[in-house]
C-alpha cells in the first residue's frame, strides 16, 4: 500500500518550559521550569541579620521543587574568612546549617567549583521522603545555594532535569 504525505503538514514542536532566568541584579543566571516565585526573608545569625533572597519554582504534577537563594556577607567578614584560610569551613558551616535546619541527614557531599570559586555539593534526605541536591558557592561576598528537593520515588525520572538545573547556574564575571 503506498501512503503519500503532505510536505505542508504542520509541525508540532513541544515548547520547552525550561527558560534561562536573571537575577533582579544580574549577578546571576539560570535555566528554571517557569517563572519563580521571588521571595526574601532576614535570617538571624551569630554576626547579625542577613537578609536571604530566594527564586523557587515548585512544580507540584512532578513532586519537584527548584531553588536558588543567596545571603550576602560584609567584606568584613570575607575578608576574615580570606585572611584566616576559612573559605573551606564557611562552606561547611553553610552545609551543616542547611542540612540541620532540615532535619535531614546528609548522604554524600564534594569539593566543587564553579570557575575560580569554591563550592560544595551535597545530597541530603529529609523528612517526608525527601531528597535534596544543593550546590553551594562562595563568590566574593555572596553565598549561592542552588537546589533540588523531590521525593526518592521521584528522583530516578528526574535526574536530567535536576543535573540541567545545577549544571546551568552561572555567575556574571
Amino acid at each position: 500500500m503506498n501512503t503519500s504525505v503532505s510536505a505542508n503538514q504542520p509541525v508540532q514542536i513541544a515548547q520547552s518550559i525550561w527558560k534561562l532566568f536573571y537575577s533582579p541584579d544580574s549577578s546571576f543566571r539560570i535555566l528554571m521550569p517557569g517563572n519563580p516565585k521571588v521571595e526574601k526573608q532576614t535570617v538571624k545569625t551569630k554576626s547579625g541579620n542577613i537578609e536571604l533572597n530566594m527564586f523557587t519554582v515548585e512544580r507540584k504534577q512532578e513532586d519537584v521543587k527548584y531553588v536558588v537563594g543567596y545571603v550576602d556577607y560584609s567584606s568584613e567578614y570575607i575578608e576574615l574568612l580570606n585572611r584566616n584560610n576559612l573559605v573551606e569551613k564557611a562552606l561547611e558551616n553553610g552545609r551543616d546549617s542547611v542540612v540541620k535546619k532540615a532535619k535531614g541527614i546528609l548522604i554524600s557531599e564534594q569539593k566543587i567549583t564553579l570557575g575560580n570559586y569554591s563550592g560544595k555539593e551535597i545530597s541530603y534526605s529529609k523528612p517526608g521522603d525527601k531528597i535534596v541536591k544543593q550546590r553551594i558557592y562562595l563568590v566574593d561576598k555572596r553565598l549561592y545555594q542552588v537546589s533540588v528537593e523531590t521525593t526518592k520515588r521521584r528522583q530516578k525520572y528526574l535526574t536530567k532535569s535536576i543535573e540541567g538545573f545545577l549544571n546551568s547556574f552561572n555567575v556574571a564575571s
